[in-house]
């Protein structure tokens, strides 16, 4: 008989005449596993919704115009120098954009960089004015960013000469569409009117109270001869910060931003998410072993005189341990086999009782689905080892002697 297969039929048979406790444990491990399931599940996919609304529309890495500080009036003067603080008064354009353009668009992980101009401005039309926010991009790049193509409402993303491109909302509150013009102001007071290309629905109202307008025009509109910003956009988006400071010293003149930076709350929030998933899965974890040790525990102890007789016809201390131990494995594999049903059971009753109202997306990836079994299954064996020692040292005389 091969080694391992007469302690697996031993272990089995345990398993079967005490039905009721094999039921409960296993009950337990499934219920275990399916919680840690349907938790991590569910914050995993908050948290890439939270992150998508956030920056899945947008740059991840932006280039800005450096500050500037101008050296004091009287610089030989120290009492001038000393009582007269810097000023410091940020630039307002980059000129020499392409060669930051084409240095990110290297760099492995970036999937879209384009130039932009932003400047604040106001939609007209009639006696009604609404803020707006303008952006001027090279179309190419700049909708590849903010994803306008697969947002399009409806109209073209193909803008030339005066044509833009505007949100849902300032749609909906004039009563525009593709064909309708408006004039657009900018902050420096002058403006033109616009032709609508396309609307476009990125998500949110802030997203949506942009004007895309192509870069040329921008730059007429705001007098500017350079531009605002480089944006760039990468894969993995945590990343970002990596990337700024592996950069940062390649660049005197500009200054680089991640969206990490601007999006300090939201990261300690997800942050606090993680962690309070992680010491619910802990404890559930805890719960497994400690219900796992204390069953076997009393089999052991319940089958202590059928061991005590395996072990006077031969059954080694290691044949005797191997028996719980496989116990253990069993119950951990089928528990979590249920529990991963169990599991997805959870996640469709959610869906389907919040139905419409729910706004994100489950994260039901394979390390989601595997994640709880392994564990569960490595808590099983854990819990095990005990009651396996427990057998091992198990002596036949005092047994059969002492009942």
């Amino acid at each position: 008989m091969k080694i391992g297969s007469y302690e697996l039929k031993i272990a089995l048979r345990f398993l079967i005449k005490g039905k009721n406790q094999t039921i409960l444990i296993l009950l337990g491990i499934a219920v275990g596993v399916a919680v840690q399931f349907f938790l991590s599940s569910l914050i995993s996919g908050l948290q890439i919704s939270l992150i998508q609304s956030t920056v899945g529309n947008s740059s991840h890495i932006r280039v800005l115009p450096s500050d500037n500080v101008p050296l004091p009036l009287n610089p030989s003067n120290d009492k001038l120098k000393a009582s007269r603080a810097p000023l410091y008064s940020e630039r307002s354009e980059i000129l020499s954009w392409q060669e930051y353009l084409e240095y990110f668009r290297k760099i492995a992980g970036v999937t879209a960089a384009a130039a932009v101009i932003d400047g604040s401005g106001s939609v007209e039309r009639g006696s009604a004015a609404i803020p707006v926010l303008i952006k001027g991009v090279v179309p190419e790049d700049g909708f590849k960013i903010y994803k306008v193509l697969n947002n399009l409402v409806s109209g073209s993303v193909n803008i030339s000469g005066d044509d833009v491109l505007i949100g849902k909302v300032l749609s909906e509150r004039f009563v525009l569409g593709p064909g309708d013009r408006f004039f657009l102001r900018g902050s420096q007071g002058n403006g033109l009117v616009c032709a609508i290309r396309g609307v476009f629905d990125l998500g949110s109202d802030a997203a949506n109270n942009i004007v895309f307008m192509r870069l040329d025009r921008a730059r007429d509109l705001f007098g500017l001869n350079g531009v605002s910003a480089v944006e760039v956009q990468i894969a993995d988006v945590f990343s970002a910060d990596r990337i700024v400071s592996e950069n940062k010293g390649s660049f005197s003149r500009v200054k680089l931003e991640s969206w990490q930076e601007k999006n300090r709350q939201l990261l300690a929030a997800l942050r606090s998410q993680s962690s309070s998933s992680d010491i619910i899965n802990f404890f559930v974890l805890f719960s497994i072993t400690l219900g796992i040790a204390s069953v076997l525990g009393i089999s052991a102890m319940q089958k202590s005189r059928q061991l005590g007789i395996l072990k006077a016809m031969g059954t080694t201390d290691l044949s005797a341990a191997l028996i719980f131990l496989f116990q253990g494995c069993i119950l951990g594999i089928f528990g979590a086999l249920l529990g991963i049903s169990m599991g997805f059971g959870l996640v469709s009753l959610f869906e389907n009782s919040v139905g419409r109202m729910l706004t994100f997306s489950f994260d039901v990836s394979l390390s989601k689905i595997l994640s709880p079994a392994i564990l569960a299954i490595i808590a099983s064996a854990v819990a095990a080892v005990l009651p396996a020692r427990r057998a091992a040292k198990l002596s036949p005389i005092e047994v059969i002697r002492y009942g």
